[in-house]
């Protein structure tokens, strides 16, 4: 008997743990948002092996698929966005996933490209100079600004 767990509400010192018993029969679930977060809680919610069969899993969208936040990257993630943060696993761990929903899902247009994130200043360009990035520094790229 599947159980999917969830952390629940805090309460006082401690945190109380809740789950949704998945063996009393088909269920509805309602994922509210359309973005990233809520389309992937909504796709492994249908591909988890506890969810009982005949259940549904439905997305509700105030407006459309990743019209807000989500939709702003126009489908561009890096991996290193999240480095040093308290969140770098997180990141790395979400953006391993993609490859592989996206062939799972027979998406035809992913694609890794290199990327090179820039900054304005004298000393980055430099930096990036000397290092193995000079093959992607664009030759206007010299770190002086104009205003």
């Amino acid at each position: 008997h599947g159980r999917i767990s969830t952390l629940g509400r805090r309460t006082g010192n401690a945190h109380r743990r809740f789950s949704l018993n998945m063996s009393d029969g088909p269920r509805h679930i309602v994922v509210v948002g359309g973005g990233v977060q809520g389309t992937s809680v909504a796709y492994h919610l249908k591909k988890s092996p506890v969810l009982p069969p005949g259940s549904t899993v439905s997305i509700l969208e105030a407006v459309a698929p990743a019209s807000a936040a989500s939709g702003k990257g126009g489908g561009f993630m890096a991996r290193a966005w999240g480095d040093g943060s308290s969140t770098q696993q997180l990141h790395h761990v979400a953006f391993d996933m993609y490859e592989d929903l996206c062939r799972d899902l027979d998406v035809q247009s992913y694609r890794k490209l290199p990327v090179l994130s820039v900054s304005p200043g004298k000393g980055g360009v430099n930096k990036a100079k000397k290092s193995n990035l000079n093959q992607f520094l664009p030759k206007w790229l010299d770190g002086n600004v104009g205003r």
